[in-house]
């Protein structure tokens, strides 16, 4: 896979929406399922440890206070707030999906794709580590105000390679 830099990547429209309805556990679990299908990881956080794993969440993840997960198109964040989630979904392509609706119909993103690096396992901020699997390779990407070219998300972006 070739390295990609500020200087060889273009700018790209995005899309950013969150729900538009409201979504319990059951519902937020089918939106991922029809937002990331494909390769997907997700992250678990903690102070002292970051994890990452492939495949789906389980309920026991989905009912935690927020979460994250992602491919190599698509980010799903939520939090849980009084009984239902709040989403937010960073896309490199357009969705449609009546459980969600753009963040502001006027505005339009940017994209910019970039190389990232995961900490090594021994880095000293997290006592416990940082884990994932071995054919992760992770990127960001990057959503700007296409007016103002000011960076307003940073999401994770996976990319599966060899074993």
């Amino acid at each position: 896979m070739p390295k990609i830099t500020a200087a060889n990547q273009t700018k790209l429209p995005g899309f950013v929406s969150i729900q538009g309805i409201a979504l319990d556990q059951s519902a937020l679990d089918n939106l991922i399922r029809r937002c990331l299908p494909g390769d997907t990881w997700y992250c678990v956080r903690s102070p002292q440890t970051i994890t990452f794993k492939a495949g789906l969440p389980t309920d026991a993840f989905l009912s935690s206070p927020e979460g994250q997960v992602f491919s190599q198109v698509r980010e799903l964040r939520w939090k849980h707030q009084n009984d239902e989630y709040k989403v937010l979904l960073l896309s490199k392509t357009e969705i449609d999906d009546q459980a969600l609706q753009p963040l502001d119909k006027e505005q339009q993103w940017l994209i910019r794709d970039l190389n990232a690096k995961i900490y090594p396992p021994t880095e000293t901020r997290f006592p416990r580590g940082v884990s994932y699997p071995k054919h992760l390779e992770i990127g960001q990407r990057y959503f700007m105000d296409s007016k103002t070219g000011i960076v307003q998300f940073v999401a994770l972006r996976g990319e599966k390679s060899g074993e």
